[in-house]
């Protein structure tokens, strides 16, 4: 447990610093600076932070934690050390300090701003994975009470799936079996679960099995605009009747999606590394999830999706998986974050590339300076400690 926890952590923190220079880029951008992005160039942000102090909630608190303990320490150790702007930070976490000053209480504090959708959430839950090893309904009942602190609705939705998704890593699931942990902690008629479909899809891989029709505290089953904007997914039976690599997103089929999907996702090997299939595949996941005509790209739904897509296309692989998800742009640190959290949590930390490895440092604490100092190694090693 203590090697796997250490490789989610890292994965974490090597995917984000991996994504953060690709960070609101289009895969066409990023194609014309890097070709293929797969060295880290600095650090990371707010999501290895985020992600620190998450940890450290569990520790303290471990399954007894409540949106009051998160509440609290949000009042204790993050805003007295404010005294500017956040640099880094996401807008629901400013509109959660935001509402903690104005004296509100959770579920109040995520749901008084409007950025309750954002993907704050997911990109922070993977320590909560890692503390309930093989038990997804677990982990994700965990992180909803950290996200009752600061979204709502569908972002906390996105923390659940991530959590979940984590969990099952940490048991050692297989790359299928690990996204439908995620589509089993989160209500089938979401916004959430129907982007990982979607996306499933597009790699011409839907699940044999789809999201728990069961209600959810957190959104009840209900979907958003943007979502319906963006057109209606197959049904659950339809899922479940149709066959490896039919119709994937967009009207289209992804190339040789319908052979492989048999063996394993259709990006799995010769498509990972910048070929012309790999970009018509990243534009068959744009079709089929992006809500293009946001202005913002911290979409918890989008990025989920895309990061459970990336960790399918590299096959559980840590750097195929990140350098895969980085390559998608848009929040593109959130999304290497959240695949190389769920590999690394499946290959443990000598799935984590060496190279990567030695680029991870303590952080700095520019965005939470209560975390400086920290380094996402040892922060496994005491939630490895707490299992």
């Amino acid at each position: 447990m203590r090697e796997r926890a250490r490789g989610c952590l890292l994965g974490l923190a090597a995917g984000d610093a991996l994504g953060a220079p690709a960070e609101n880029l289009t895969p066409q951008e990023i194609r014309r600076r890097w070709g293929r992005l797969t060295e880290i160039e600095g650090g990371g942000t707010d999501d290895t932070e985020y992600a620190i102090f998450a940890a450290s909630l569990l520790v303290r608190h471990g399954h007894r934690l409540t949106p009051a303990d998160v509440a609290a320490a949000y009042r204790s150790e993050i805003i007295p050390r404010v005294t500017g702007p956040m640099r880094g930070a996401g807008f629901s976490e400013l509109g959660t300090i935001e509402a903690l000053r104005r004296g509100l209480e959770p579920p109040l504090t995520g749901l008084t701003h409007s950025h309750g959708w954002s993907d704050g959430l997911a990109m922070r839950a993977a320590p909560y994975g890692i503390f309930c090893p093989g038990d997804p309904a677990e982990a994700a009942r965990l992180v909803e009470q950290d996200g009752l602190v600061s979204g709502s609705g569908e972002g906390i939705l996105g923390g659940r799936a991530v959590a979940g998704a984590v969990a099952a890593a940490m048991g050692g699931a297989s790359p299928r079996e690990v996204v439908l942990a995620a589509l089993s902690v989160i209500p089938a008629d979401s916004w959430t679960a129907r982007n990982v479909i979607r996306a499933c899809e597009a790699l011409g891989w839907p699940p044999a099995t789809t999201a728990s029709d069961s209600p959810d505290t957190a959104s009840g089953g209900a979907r958003s605009g943007a979502e319906a904007a963006s057109g209606q997914p197959r049904s659950a039976a339809t899922l479940r009747a149709m066959p490896s690599g039919a119709g994937a997103a967009g009207g289209g089929s992804v190339e040789s999606g319908a052979t492989r999907a048999a063996a394993g996702p259709v990006v799995g090997g010769p498509v990972v590394g910048g070929s012309v299939q790999e970009a018509e595949v990243v534009e068959a996941l744009h079709r089929a999830v992006v809500v293009k005509h946001y202005p913002w790209t911290d979409v918890a739904p989008e990025a989920v999706a895309l990061a459970m897509a990336a960790f399918l296309a590299g096959d559980g692989d840590v750097e195929a998986a990140v350098t895969f998800g980085v390559s998608l742009g848009r929040d593109a640190d959130t999304i290497g974050a959240i695949a190389g959290a769920i590999a690394g949590a499946r290959q443990g930390e000598r799935g984590v590339p060496e190279r990567w490895a030695a680029r991870i440092g303590p952080v700095t604490g520019k965005c939470l300076p209560v975390v400086a100092g920290r380094h996402v190694l040892d922060v496994a090693d005491e939630l490895a400690e707490g299992l």
